[in-house]
């Protein structure tokens, strides 16, 4: 069996299934937040995007944060002690912006009360080092299928509106279609979904997006609500009602 050592760090088994594409795997986002370089960028990235996970390695909170504004994430594979911030209130923080994002912890403490610390913060499994490589992809390949998006099929019982479902994660079509956006999507559509049918001013939905609006290039708004209605004409054939409003912002009308 393969085990992620803290010495010598090698991937080996016998039959060599677990580096092979899964079908549960494929197509799913995976962060791997741990600060050992060699560690995750020599075994567990690579390892885990031979099994078919879309996979972004980082070393720091602060480096997860910043991906998620562009990127929404299936999956995360956190660390515990990390430079910036602890695996367990990165977890705690996760699971209040989704109640659906698979957390797996995978760490050196190895104490119960650690493991109650990290089920407490909602991760759903706690994995200690040395791991077995085929039930850390086991692992992940059973989350994968959880928080797998369902089929883009129509919905008999969507009320013929657009609507926002999954905490907030995705637009529903009037077919009942599904739309899955990014935290950037999420934050804006929250703001306009709030009182529909007004205008929100660009200044107060790019101050959701950052801290400080004068950083920020109006035009990366302009660009993120185009592409979000392109998305949505993609995948469900059909105008999601989101318009601008000259000299003020934006409008859903839905």
């Amino acid at each position: 069996m393969g085990r992620l050592d803290s010495g010598e760090m090698t991937v080996s088994g016998s039959s060599g299934e677990s580096a092979q594409p899964g079908t549960d795997a494929k197509l799913a986002t995976l962060a791997v937040v741990e600060d050992d370089e060699e560690y995750r960028e020599s075994l567990l990235v690579p390892t885990l995007a031979s099994a078919g996970f879309s996979v972004q390695g980082m070393a720091s909170a602060l480096e997860l944060y910043r991906s998620m504004t562009a990127r929404r994430y299936d999956l995360v594979l956190l660390d515990a002690g990390l430079p910036d911030d602890d695996g367990f209130s990165i977890a705690r923080h996760l699971r209040g912006l989704s109640a659906t994002v698979g957390i797996v912890m995978l760490t050196g403490y190895v104490s119960a009360r650690d493991r109650m610390r990290g089920l407490d913060a909602g991760v759903d499994a706690y994995l200690t080092k040395p791991v077995d490589m085929d039930v850390l992809l086991a692992t992940l390949r059973n989350l994968a299928r959880r928080v797998a998006p369902e089929p883009a099929t129509p919905d008999p019982d969507a009320g013929g509106q657009w609507r926002l479902a999954d905490g907030g994660w995705c637009i529903v079509s009037p077919a009942g279609v599904q739309v899955t956006m990014s935290l950037p999507e999420k934050q804006v559509m929250s703001m306009l979904a709030v009182a529909p049918g007004t205008a929100v001013k660009r200044e107060r939905l790019i101050a959701r997006l950052v801290e400080n609006v004068h950083d920020f290039d109006p035009h990366r708004l302009e660009m993120l609500i185009y592409r979000l209605r392109r998305k949505c004409l993609k995948l469900t054939r059909e105008e999601l009602p989101l318009r601008a409003v000259r000299g003020v912002g934006y409008v859903l009308t839905w």
